[in-house]
């Protein structure tokens, strides 16, 4: 059996990511890609690949998080967990002082989307710089910027 970091669960041998959280128990390789240039904007994707894995890379942290996205993940600063439900805890990563609510930001998949939607934060959310109003989904692209109150973080597909 090998225990999640993330949030304790015993998982069988050979497993990559978590039953319970998606969160990977080993490294995952990183691919590197082609960026897509559009009228002189760089485009990313906005389709997961079958595995359903992103990259949360913190703004001070060299590790990105990956998570594999089965229906919807929690970003905030709790640790709960349920049978649909992922919940990234930020908090070793300072989401305390940075503003980061309990339940802060929900992604949930839809087939290869992923949406974005803030969950009536205190501090709020925002992508690429634009305010995220509460209850709102949007899609999530390749090389997003998420903002949860003050704490940064980048968000790849990876391929």
């Amino acid at each position: 059996m090998q225990l999640c970091p993330h949030c304790g669960h015993q998982n069988y041998e050979g497993v990559v990511f978590c039953e319970k959280c998606g969160v990977a128990l080993v490294p995952v390789p990183l691919s590197t890609r082609q960026l897509v240039e559009q009228e002189e904007a760089i485009i990313g994707t906005s389709e997961l690949s079958d595995e359903g894995v992103l990259m949360l890379q913190l703004e001070d942290d060299m590790s990105p998080i990956m998570v594999q996205v089965r229906q919807e993940v929690i970003l905030g600063r709790i640790s709960e967990q349920s049978n649909t439900t992922s919940y990234i805890n930020l908090s070793q990563y300072g989401a305390d002082d940075l503003g980061v609510s309990r339940r802060h930001a929900r992604m949930l998949r839809d087939d290869r989307a992923v949406y974005l939607m803030d969950l009536n934060s205190t501090n709020g959310t925002r992508l690429n710089g634009e305010i995220l109003p509460s209850g709102v989904e949007k899609r999530l692209r390749d090389g997003d910027e998420i903002m949860l109150g003050r704490m940064r973080i980048f968000v790849y597909f990876k391929a």
